[in-house]
Formats: C-alpha cells, sequence, structure tokens
C-alpha cells in the first residue's frame, strides 16, 4: 500500500495536473511556433533552448543537453512519373533516411509487405525492381514495421521501394528506413497515398507497372543532437534511479504533435510536478527527453551507448508513446504494457487495484521505441500508452507519420488524465521499499529473442547487435 504521508503529496500533485494548463501551453508553443523538432533543424535546436530552459525554470538547474553523433538526414525535392504502361506524374514524397538517387524499373505489388508475402515468392521477381507495399495490417493480422518490409526489399535485390498508405485522405506517410545511429538506407523509399498507389496499380491492371522517381535527399554523417535530461535526487535509494520519458521530435512534414511531443510534454509535466517534493522519494527520478527517434530509435540508444555504466543503477525505465492517449476522438484511457520482466505486470495490475483506476496490462516486445536500448542492457521496461482496440489493427499509425499529425488532433483532457495516471505510479515506484524487478541477463533476453522470431526481425532492419549498444 501507499505510504499514508504521502497521500496529501498525491492530491496535491493531481490537483495541480488537472487544474493547470502547462501540458497545453508547452505543446502549443513547440508545435505552433517551433514545428515538427525533426533530426537536424533550426524546429530542433530551438526546442533543444525551450525545454532545458523550461526545465530549469521548473528548478531543475541541472537541466541540459547530453550530445551525441548520428548519421542525419536532409530531405530533397523529389519526383515520381509513371513511365509505363501511360506517362504521368504523381505526388510523392522521401523516406527518412533515403540515400537519394534516381531509380527506373518495373513495379512488383507485394500487398503488405509482410515477411510471409516476401517469403512466398522468388528472389528473383524483386531483384532489380521496385517493391511497392502498403502500410495496412498483414494477412496474418500482424502489424508489421516499415523498416522490416523495407529490409526484405533490400534482402531480394530491389533497387528502390514505394510505401503506400492504407488510410484515406491523400496522405503520403514517411518514416525512416534505417536505424541512424549506424547507417543511413541502401536504396530510395519514397510514401505514396493510398489514392495514388491505388491509381496507379489501377492503370496499370493487367499490364507491367514501370516509374520513375528521382529523389533529391541525403544522408548526413557526423550529425550532432542532444538529448535532454533533468535528474530529482532521491533519499534513502538516492543511487536507484527511475528513467521516465518519450521523444519530442517529430517527422519534418508536420508538427508531430501526437506523435510523439504529447510524451514530451507529459514528461515535462512530471518533472514541473515532482520538483516540489524533492526530499520525500526515496529513488531518484531522471527525465528524459529524447531525440531522433523517428529515424530509427537513436536519441536512446546513443544514450545508452554513452551511460552503459549506469544501467545496472536504473531500478526501470518507463517509456511513453503518447499519440494514442492524445487522440481526440474518444476519451483514451491509460494502458501499460510489460517488456521485462512479467512479474511487471501483476505490480501494474496492483497498482490499477490499489488506485481503482480500471486499466490493461499487457506484456509484448517491440524494438521500434525508445525503451529498446535499455531493454537490451537487461533494464526492467514498461511503456504507458491508450487502451488498445479492434480500431488500431485497422488504422495503425491513423495521423501519425502524415502532415495530418497536427495540435488539432490533441485532446489535452486525455493528456492531463494519463499525466495523473503516471505520476501516481511513479510517486509509488519511487517509494516502493523492495526492489521493483530485478535485471535481465543478456543471455535470457537473446533467448527470447530467439524463441518470438524477433531475432530474425531485427537482422532485416540492421538492429541486430545484442554485444553492442550501436
Amino acid at each position: 500500500m501507499f505510504d499514508e504521508k504521502l497521500l496529501d503529496v498525491e492530491r496535491d500533485v493531481i490537483g495541480d495536473i488537472w487544474q493547470n494548463s502547462e501540458i497545453h501551453r508547452n505543446m502549443l508553443y513547440m508545435a505552433d511556433e517551433l514545428g515538427s523538432r525533426f533530426a537536424g533543424t533550426e524546429s530542433e535546436k530551438k526546442a533543444q533552448k525551450y525545454m532545458v530552459e523550461k526545465l530549469r525554470e521548473y528548478g531543475y538547474e541541472n537541466a541540459h543537453g547530453d550530445e551525441f553523433t548520428y548519421y542525419g538526414w536532409k530531405r530533397g525535392p523529389l519526383t515520381l512519373e509513371m513511365v509505363a504502361p501511360f506517362q504521368r506524374e504523381f505526388k510523392a514524397i522521401a523516406l527518412a533516411m533515403s540515400p537519394g538517387g534516381e531509380v527506373e524499373a518495373e513495379v512488383v505489388n507485394l500487398g503488405t509487405g509482410s515477411p510471409e508475402e516476401f517469403e512466398a515468392i522468388d528472389p528473383e521477381a524483386v531483384k532489380g525492381k521496385i517493391v511497392l507495399c502498403s502500410s495496412a495490417t498483414s494477412p496474418s493480422m500482424k502489424r508489421v514495421h516499415r523498416r522490416t518490409k523495407y529490409g526484405y526489399a533490400v534482402k531480394y535485390g530491389a533497387v528502390g521501394f514505394i510505401f503506400m498508405n492504407h488510410n484515406p485522405g491523400q496522405l503520403p506517410p514517411t518514416g525512416s528506413l534505417r536505424p541512424a545511429y549506424k547507417m543511413g538506407g541502401e536504396i530510395p523509399g519514397i510514401g505514396v497515398s493510398l489514392e495514388t498507389g491505388s491509381l496507379m496499380l489501377r492503370l496499370a491492371k493487367g499490364k507491367t507497372l514501370k516509374v520513375r522517381f528521382q529523389d533529391e535527399s541525403r544522408v548526413v554523417p557526423n550529425s550532432v543532437s542532444a538529448n535532454i535530461v533533468a535528474e530529482l535526487p532521491g533519499t534513502s535509494k538516492r543511487d536507484e534511479w527511475i528513467v521516465v520519458g518519450g521523444h519530442y521530435d517529430g517527422h519534418d512534414i508536420a508538427q508531430g504533435a501526437l506523435d510523439n511531443l504529447s510524451a514530451t510534454a507529459v514528461t515535462m509535466e512530471m518533472a514541473r510536478v515532482l520538483k516540489r517534493y524533492e526530499g520525500r522519494f526515496k529513488r531518484s527520478i531522471r527525465f528524459i527527453c529524447f531525440a531522433c527517434e523517428e529515424i530509427g530509435v537513436t536519441g536512446s540508444t546513443s544514450y545508452v551507448d554513452k551511460h552503459q555504466d549506469e544501467m545496472r543503477d536504473i531500478a526501470i525505465m518507463v517509456n511513453l508513446e503518447l499519440g494514442g492517449l492524445a487522440y481526440k476522438d474518444g476519451t483514451q484511457h491509460a494502458a501499460f504494457t510489460v517488456y521485462q520482466p512479467p512479474k511487471l505486470k501483476k505490480a501494474l495490475k496492483d497498482f490499477s487495484a490499489e488506485t481503482n483506476y480500471p486499466m490493461s496490462v499487457y506484456t509484448g516486445t517491440s524494438a521500434a521505441s525508445d525503451h529498446w536500448p535499455f531493454y537490451m542492457q537487461g533494464v526492467p521496461t514498461i511503456y504507458m500508452h491508450a487502451e488498445l482496440s479492434p480500431r488500431l489493427l485497422i488504422v495503425g499509425r491513423g495521423w501519425g507519420h502524415t502532415t495530418a499529425d497536427m495540435m488539432d488532433k490533441v485532446d489535452p483532457r486525455n493528456l492531463q488524465e494519463g499525466a495523473m495516471v503516471l505520476a501516481r505510479l511513479l510517486m509509488r515506484l519511487a517509494n516502493r521499499e523492495e526492489e521493483i524487478a530485478e535485471h535481465t541477463p543478456l543471455d535470457a533476453i537473446i533467448t527470447h529473442l530467439e524463441e518470438t522470431g524477433m531475432r530474425k526481425t531485427l537482422e532485416i532492419q540492421r538492429k541486430w547487435h545484442p554485444h553492442s549498444v550501436r
């Protein structure tokens, strides 16, 4: 049970979050005035400065940017033209980490681009061609990451990659192709809307579809970015750290309000509301707003690589991808996924019962967000998000990774609710007398990834390097 002495603190914190509009103010400024915060842009630099200044305003004199180098990327002009069976120009955008270049080749339609669809064909059917696939859920009802689809296209010898949105609205999707902490893409990749992709396929029905696209984007080695860090020291367990955070970068085509400025604003809100109670928490809390997540989970990977000797002191990492929780379309209650160890599921269920906040707690494994490098170091990791629904399998990212990811899609009430739940959890974790959870040995992690088939996925994505962080 929660320490009775801290119940008054909890009530004050909940009231502060509900009465204060700081989450929304921070989001409005960073989205409307600063922009996407995409890696390597002026918007990113301004956001870094703003977050450090805000955290210092909240009382964190230790707030700072923790720099790292990576393979950056700069978007360039792009043209897409059908050359057979008809000649016609179409709108498209480059996918992040595309190396650029000019490609002209036959297009092979691989459906949703799932592993089973690739593995059902002869690789020679893809070699020298351009792969087209959609963002839709696979035939086996699984969501397959774009980087997996691209990885198969590269492995099979494709010379280009076209990623088609499966949601309507004339919204070509973006997204990264390779992990920028170690490399850029090998072949050019572009995104097209559902309407554009469908029209090309209709025009070529029963005939050979051939396209040409020229992408002037480029990879920029030795780029520099920074994770934004602030620390709240604990008392009797001050050498045990709770890490909580999410990424502040969005894609350069929109504000990235849902994905993932929403989580950045909640991370900063946690820092704000808990600071005044410094000295009341046993464990220390480190708040991190990660950079460059949208180009292969690069900021958090670089952070873990730079601070490997500190990983053993992290009691738990709480990752926030609050795009779903920020959506306006209906109340989105908070839920959690446990990545490791499994015993944390019971702890979160107990938290749900104690706080009388009904919520689902799932277990899973995913490499596509900022918990991943911590996970690979054995750190206990959990992920806060919105309740899952059948709709998720249909719409996937929804507005995410498109020009529509703007502030008008955000409901600040949902974010306030999520922030209140998170604050209550963090206070309990910080003051838990017993160990939060044990670290997981690397050999056990590797065995799990092999048994679940994740190793194969990571190899395709060029993210399989269990004995090195990056």
